[in-house]
């Protein structure tokens, strides 16, 4: 049995395919009411072709092949009209503007974005979740704590966890836990336990003795980190950050992160070029004061590194976490904008091509703030281990930078999985989920 049914958005990618290439065929017909000709089809094969590969893509950044997309069923007609909207738009750059893809006549395209935004629809709500239905087996859940409630909810909600939970036990009572095992009726094949708790230890005698030989044992912190990707910071320990966490990477991937890191450090700096006569004019007129401020971060290793941004507030907070109603040091307008876009972060190219700052990685503290943060979070500087980046999983996992140390902790879960997981694949999808954030930010989603 597949506990997380991993293969869901390839299956969800497999059927957008097949539903948009079915589109396109009942588009022909219903323009002439005839069958289409091989040679209609042959002329629209590789212009809709590219359409079909742009989309699946859009449909990725959308977030439709996400975790939550098996949950959230009621935002998928929004998400696909959104998307088809990103795909139209496309589409109408290569139907009238670009050399070789032009297509007549021009009602295909329109026939064809409606065709397929209402088969996407009734294939994603209707038919996905009748063919996709996974057997789901009882579970006894062994553990307590907020980290074992979230991964007993996402059990019991979604249909990619092949799990659901049939009982919960505390490991502090002892007579809870051999109930089960007293039981005619209690005949639990999966045991889903917390490993890492002190109670358990003493029990895992009576676990093995009663359930082993019948049951598989599933540790609950690694099932919480597929299912979340993210580590559950109750299974942090100097043994385990040496098991899992390690800085050196493969050479290949790490010649293809600094290329990319270079790549965008010329495409942001030459941003920052063209941004900046227009972002020092609007910051003279609203109040004056200089255009750039200079931070002194944490680099990678904790070594101190030096970036520059568009100043966004009155002076530079170096860190704090201020309320809103702070009125000493608050958001200019101008600086509401730069935010808003990402705009104030442009300056920052120089640090990629330093190589002080990676486009991918863990956020980096300003000084004043990461000290503090090392006294308060345990383990807290194990994020430093790689070069820290402009964005990255933690980045595009929360809605807004942390404000707090509780947030700053689940922060560290993020950074602790990219460290962990880190490929280049991870950080394509990290890109792409940027991009989609970005639009989100600037009302374009």
């Amino acid at each position: 049995m597949t506990i997380i049914n991993k293969k869901e958005p390839i299956l969800l990618g497999f059927g957008d395919i097949i539903v948009l290439v079915i589109s396109l065929y009942l588009t022909l017909f219903v323009r002439s009411w005839s069958l289409p000709s091989a040679s209609l089809i042959g002329v629209l094969a590789f212009p809709f072709s590219i359409i079909f590969i742009y989309s699946i893509l859009v449909f990725y950044v959308s977030g439709l092949y996400g975790r939550m997309i098996s949950i959230a069923r009621s935002s998928i007609p929004g998400s696909i009209v959104g998307s088809q909207v990103f795909s139209g738009i496309v589409a109408v750059v290569l139907f009238y503007f670009v050399a070789g893809f032009s297509v007549a006549p021009k009602t295909i395209l329109f026939i064809y974005l409606i065709v397929s935004t209402i088969l996407l629809i009734v294939w994603r709500v209707a038919t996905y979740p009748i063919l996709s239905l996974q057997k789901k087996y009882p579970a006894l859940v062994i553990g307590s704590g907020s980290e074992m409630q979230e991964v007993v909810r996402e059990m019991n909600l979604t249909s990619r966890i092949g799990l659901y939970c049939e009982r919960e036990i505390d490991p502090a009572n002892v007579k809870d836990l051999m109930l089960p095992a007293a039981e005619s009726n209690a005949d639990f094949r999966y045991i889903v336990a917390d490993m890492n708790n002190p109670h358990l230890e003493g029990l895992l005698p009576e676990l093995y003795r009663h359930f082993f030989p019948k049951a598989q044992i599933i540790d609950l912190h690694e099932l919480y980190e597929e299912m979340f990707n993210k580590i559950p910071l109750s299974c942090m320990n100097y043994a385990w950050i040496m098991s899992n966490i390690n800085a050196a990477s493969s050479k290949t991937y790490d010649i293809l992160k600094r290329l990319m890191d270079i790549f965008f450090g010329i495409v942001v700096g030459l941003a920052a070029c063209i941004a900046y006569p227009f972002i020092a004019i609007a910051i003279k007129m609203e109040g004056g004061g200089p255009v750039f401020i200079l931070q002194e971060r944490i680099g990678r290793n904790n070594v101190p590194i030096h970036i520059y941004k568009f100043r966004s507030m009155t002076r530079n907070d170096r860190g704090k976490w201020l309320p809103e109603t702070d009125n000493e040091n608050k958001v200019t307008r101008v600086g509401r904008f730069i935010r808003k876009t990402s705009i104030d972060e442009l300056p920052q190219a120089l640090a990629f091509l330093k190589g002080d700052m990676s486009l991918i990685g863990p956020r980096a503290d300003i000084v004043d703030l990461g000290k503090r943060l090392e006294q308060e979070i345990p383990y807290y500087p194990i994020r430093t281990v790689i070069t820290p980046g402009l964005t990255g999983w933690a980045q595009i996992n929360q809605e807004k930078p942390p404000q707090s140390v509780e947030e700053s902790r689940l922060r560290l879960s993020y950074d602790l999985y990219y460290i962990k997981h880190r490929s280049f694949g991870l950080d394509v999808r990290i890109v792409l989920r940027t991009i989609k954030t970005l639009f989100s930010r600037i009302g374009m989603q």
